[in-house]
């Protein structure tokens, strides 16, 4: 104990170093004058508290208390959590390369990832992952089975698979390999002349990644861009500003930043040189668009490059800069970041409840009436800013769209059919015992053949009554949310996730109305005051 308690205390103390600053030696001694109390305090906790408690968890709850006072995006990452942050930022990490996800409470194969181990000795979608170099993985969180799936490249992993359609489960030997993380895993053509690229998070491959599947998409006859940045949280500012060189003409400004140091003081502006896509852009964003994502978005809007369509951004303007303090990590904000006309969409976070939970989640409906039509946005409230062409922008509190576009909601029927992965199972099963799965999962068709043998397995499985299940095949809005993702599962189980994503975006109702926006993105693009330069080809300019 007293070990592991004088190495906690030292990395807390590298840890109030690097919040205190090299420069700054009278904080420093400031700092210094609380460490005796501190270290003793956390002595007598250790070795005379009624409740015996490790010195890890005594050094690690007094560090989140200690970050308390600053702001909800400043935080300690224990070992285990920097490094899977290090990982996700370099864009691969090592192992057997299969997305996996608890399914019916068991480890389960969502996909194997193309060109790694798992895909070459022929893992599936569906194949529940049974045990872990004999370790059985009946109760083990999704995390923990990553953990011991990952490891040294060129080590061994034993596997023991259990497969629906085979009654003895089988165990493969693997070797760990470079499995890459893409940011960027659905590109492709949406219409003939309508490049759709998602970008999940930014990490130090994004740029690469994204200039790759232009490159590629205008070469197919895209000439305008449909760009969704919906639930992307953000990353690496570097690759953010990447991304925007794309998208911007050479010169211009990405964002800012401003702190209390001398260094904070950046300007972040599109290199001249290298790829710039010019045609008309549409961006797709929602609350769960953040920081590096808003980066992106709030160039775009400032500059009128392209139009904004979806739901207001989460708002999140400040830098963090990661300080290793040993083997874990201090993300300490450092500054607020400011788009091009000068706004900081950083929200206020005085409430930390209502900084998580913007918005009140309402029970969806569980009725077969329609949902009631959205409530008219609200104006934007906060300070006025106004973008190249004179277009009206507000700060304070997330990025507001162009074009308002709701989203979705499911009913509680959909819901628990998701939960109990209802149209994952129905997908696996109708595959198992086809000799040629891709063919079979292509000539697919949710009829009424197949959605009663649907109805009988969610029946039969307890998720839904039967009469709840009548009531959902009875309901336009859930019938066709039930033919959809049949048709998204079988697509992704018998050929590939990218088949099944670009099924479930042809039924995406903010992507089907972000595509009639691109008339006005042309519009607004002719206005601008800087028409965008470099290195284009002839596909990459707008349509005159």
């Amino acid at each position: 104990m007293k070990k592991t308690l004088a190495v906690a205390t030292i990395a807390l103390g590298a840890l109030i170093g690097a919040l205190a600053g090299g420069g700054a030696s009278e904080k420093a001694s400031e700092v210094d004058a609380f460490m005796a109390r501190y270290t003793e305090t956390l002595r007598l906790l250790a070795t005379r508290a009624p409740t015996e408690a490790s010195a890890e968890e005594l050094v690690y709850s007094s560090i989140d208390g200690m970050l308390d006072v600053l702001d909800p995006h400043t935080n300690f990452l224990p070992p285990e959590a920097f490094a899977a942050m290090r990982e996700r930022q370099q864009g691969s990490f090592h192992g057997i390369g299969v997305i996996i996800s608890l399914r019916g409470g068991r480890v389960t194969v969502i996909s194997p990832i193309a060109d790694t181990p798992a895909a070459r000795v022929g893992l599936r979608a569906g194949d529940i992952i049974d045990t872990i170099d004999g370790t059985s993985t009946e109760g083990m969180s999704v995390d923990e089975a990553a953990r011991r799936l990952r490891g040294p490249e060129g080590t061994s992993v034993r596997v023991g698979i259990l497969r629906p359609g085979l009654r003895e489960p089988f165990e493969v030997s693997l070797t760990r390999a470079k499995v890459p993380t893409e940011s960027i895993r659905n590109a492709f053509l949406i219409r003939p002349d309508t490049a759709y690229v998602r970008i999940s998070d930014f990490t130090r491959s994004t740029g690469a990644e994204f200039r790759a599947a232009i490159t590629r998409l205008t070469n197919g006859g895209a000439t305008k861009l449909l760009l969704d940045l919906r639930d992307n949280p953000g990353g690496i500012v570097d690759s953010a500003v990447e991304v925007a060189s794309v998208l911007l003409a050479g010169g211009q400004q990405v964002f800012s930043t401003k702190g209390r140091t001398a260094d904070s003081f950046q300007d972040y502006r599109v290199s001249a040189d290298g790829l710039h896509f010019a045609g008309p852009l549409v961006v797709l964003v929602n609350r769960g668009s953040a920081s590096a994502a808003e980066i992106v978005a709030g160039a775009i809007q400032d500059h009128d490059r392209g139009l904004l369509a979806g739901e207001v951004t989460f708002g999140k303007g400040v830098v963090q800069t990661i300080f290793p303090v040993r083997d874990a990590g201090l993300a300490l904000t450092t500054a607020k970041y400011y788009t091009p006309s000068g706004r900081c969409i950083q929200r206020g976070y005085e409430s930390f409840f209502d900084y998580v939970h913007p918005e009140s989640e309402a029970e969806p409906p569980d009725t077969q009436e329609p949902p009631p039509p959205p409530t008219p946005t609200p104006p934007p409230e906060g300070p006025v800013y106004f973008t190249d062409a004179g277009r009206r922008v507000f700060g304070g509190g997330g990025i507001v769209p162009d074009h308002p576009i709701p989203r979705f909601e499911l009913s509680s029927r959909m819901v628990r059919l998701l939960v109990n992965s209802a149209f994952f199972h129905f997908a696996v099963d109708t595959l198992a015992g086809a000799a040629d799965k891709e063919a079979a999962a292509c000539s697919f068709v949710a009829d009424e053949a197949t959605l009663a043998r649907f109805r009988e397995r969610v029946v039969r499985e307890g998720w839904l009554s039967a009469k709840e299940m009548d009531a959902a095949l009875a309901d336009p809005r859930d019938r066709a949310g039930i033919v959809t993702n049949l048709t998204v599962e079988v697509l992704s189980a018998g050929v590939s996730m990218v088949a099944g994503y670009e099924a479930a975006a042809a039924a995406d109702p903010q992507i089907q109305a972000a595509l009639d926006l691109f008339e006005e993105a042309r519009q607004l693009q002719a206005r601008s005051a800087v028409p965008p330069t470099g290195q284009a080809t002839a596909a990459l300019r707008p349509p005159q």
